[in-house]
């Protein structure tokens, strides 16, 4: 009995010590993202956010097929403003 209590606590203990280093991840991703954006301006959060779209799009890609997938229509839009973006046209 004592002993699965131990590995419970430390079972515990080792998913408090995970939350916090993801939250530390968290937080070191948003003061980059934040020092992007005050070096780069929202040029470089555009780019992130259709990055992000054209990633997720490449997931539900990946798919079986026997799903039904309904998108907005500017969600394609996304790899256009990725291809804008890298060659610096942010319009």
């Amino acid at each position: 009995m004592r002993l699965e209590a131990d590995g419970k606590l430390y079972a515990a203990q080792k998913a408090a010590e995970a939350r916090v280093l993801e939250a530390e991840a968290e937080a070191r991703a948003t003061q980059v993202v934040a020092a992007a954006l005050s070096k780069h301006g929202t040029q470089a959060a555009e780019y992130q956010v259709a990055l992000k779209q054209v990633e997720a799009l490449a997931v539900m890609s990946r798919r079986n097929g026997n799903e039904t997938i309904i998108l907005p229509a500017a969600a394609l839009d996304a790899f256009g403003r990725v291809a804008r973006l890298l060659k610096g046209n942010p319009s």
